[in-house]
C-alpha cells in the first residue's frame, strides 16, 4: 500500500516562516517536519511514498530526493495552485495507478498513530475509508457552560476534546477517487457525502498515539518541547 504525504498547501498559518521555507521543511526537534513523517511511515511498513507539493516544492526534493537514504522510495506530484486536500489526490491518480488501497498523511501533522494496524483494519473490513481518529486533542480557546439565566457557570481553559477527533491519517480504496476532484476538501466534501452515500466509512481510534498539528506557530513551539527540541526562530 502506497503512503500519500499533502504537503501542497502554502502554509499561510505558519507565515512569515513560510515566506521562505517549504512548510514541510520547517524543522521540529532538529529535523524537517517532513523528514519526521517520512522515517515514520517507512518504520511502519509504508516504503513508497507520494508526496503532494508546491510552493518551494525544491527545497522537497533536494532533501529527500529519491528517498533512498531515508529507506523509502519517494515520487512527487506538483501543483501551481491550490487544489484541495482530496483535489491533491486526485491530481496524482497516475502516480497511484494499481493502487487497490493508499494511506493518506497530511503533511503538517505530526503522530505515532499506528498506521499499519489502521491500514490491516481498513482491508479486513474492504472499507472505502478508514479515519485516523486519536484523544485528548485540546480545543484552542476556553469552554464555558452556561445556566438557565445565562450566567457562567463554569470555564475551563483549552481543555481536551471528549469525542475522538480526526487525525488527518486516512486510508482509502480506489472506489473513494470517484469523490476526489479539483477544489475539494477530504473533511469538508469527501467524507461526509461518503457517509451520506452509504459508503463503509470506518474510525480506527488510537487512544496512546501522540498528536500534534503543527500547522500554526503556536503548535510548533509545542510539538518541539515535546520532541527535545527548540522553537526555530522566526525571521523579521
Amino acid at each position: 500500500m502506497k503512503a500519500v504525504i499533502l504537503c501542497a498547501g502554502h502554509g499561510t498559518r505558519m507565515r512569515p516562516l513560510t515566506y521562505y521555507v517549504n512548510k514541510g521543511m520547517i524543522p521540529v526537534a532538529g529535523k524537517p517536519l517532513l523528514e519526521h513523517i517520512v522515517v515514520k511511515l517507512g518504520e511502519q511498513g509504508f516504503p513508497d511514498i507520494v508526496v503532494a507539493l508546491s510552493v518551494l516544492g525544491d527545497q522537497v526534493t533536494h532533501h529527500f530526493g529519491d528517498g533512498e537514504r531515508f529507506g523509502v522510495r519517494m515520487q512527487y506530484s506538483f501543483s501551481d495552485e491550490p487544489l484541495g486536500t482530496a483535489g491533491e489526490v486526485d491530481a496524482m491518480r497516475a502516480l497511484l495507478e494499481g493502487e487497490d488501497d493508499f494511506l493518506v498523511h497530511y503533511g503538517d501533522i505530526l503522530t505515532d498513530l499506528d498506521a499499519k494496524a489502521l491500514a490491516e483494519q481498513h482491508l479486513h473490513e474492504h472499507a472505502t475509508a478508514t479515519l485516523g481518529l486519536v484523544s485528548g486533542v485540546r480545543v484552542h480557546t476556553g469552554v464555558a457552560e452556561l445556566g438557565e439565566a445565562g450566567e457562567v457557570v463554569s470555564f475551563v481553559e483549552k481543555p481536551p476534546l471528549e469525542k475522538p477527533c480526526n487525525a488527518a491519517v486516512l486510508a482509502l480504496s480506489r472506489r473513494a477517487l470517484d469523490y476526489c476532484a479539483r477544489g475539494r476538501d477530504f473533511s469538508n466534501d469527501v467524507i461526509p457525502e461518503m457517509i451520506a452515500a452509504g459508503e463503509r466509512v470506518f474510525g480506527f481510534l488510537d487512544e496512546r498515539a501522540y498528536w500534534y498539528d503543527v500547522g500554526r506557530l503556536s503548535d510548533l513551539k509545542d510539538a518541539n518541547q515535546a520532541l527535545g527540541g527548540s522553537q526555530p526562530q522566526v525571521p523579521a
